[in-house]
């Protein structure tokens, strides 16, 4: 889905959420309400001038209605998690077996030396 088919779902969204039709919207707005039917459909983009006085009409920030790509700290675990897994793929069984003592959490002192 396109960032403009994006925007346009989430300003029909809120438009729901205040009640009002298309028309309303671009009455309030000051442009057609065609317009406003495009740019919910995803066939038109929107200025940002405009984009802004429909924030303003719905009461929220552009950040509610604008696409953001974002990772969630789930999404940077998981990614780490693989990345810290492919590169123990690439080590000896001895290696491995000396991290997993080391994060389990060895004696002080303990030879490790003797894995």
């Amino acid at each position: 889905m396109s960032n403009v088919e994006i925007v346009g779902q989430r300003i029909k969204h809120y438009r729901k959420l205040k009640s009002l039709t298309q028309k309303e919207l671009a009455a309030e707005v000051g442009v057609a309400s065609s317009y406003i039917a495009n740019i919910e459909q995803g066939q038109k983009g929107i200025s940002l001038d405009k984009l802004v006085d429909i924030c303003r009409c719905f009461d929220i920030g552009l950040s509610d209605l604008l696409p953001m790509e974002t990772q969630s700290e789930a999404d940077i675990k998981e990614q780490m998690i693989f990345e810290i897994v492919d590169t123990l793929r690439a080590w000896e069984p001895t290696q491995v077996k000396l991290l997993k003592i080391m994060v389990d959490g060895a004696p002080v002192g303990a030879n490790l030396a003797e894995v």
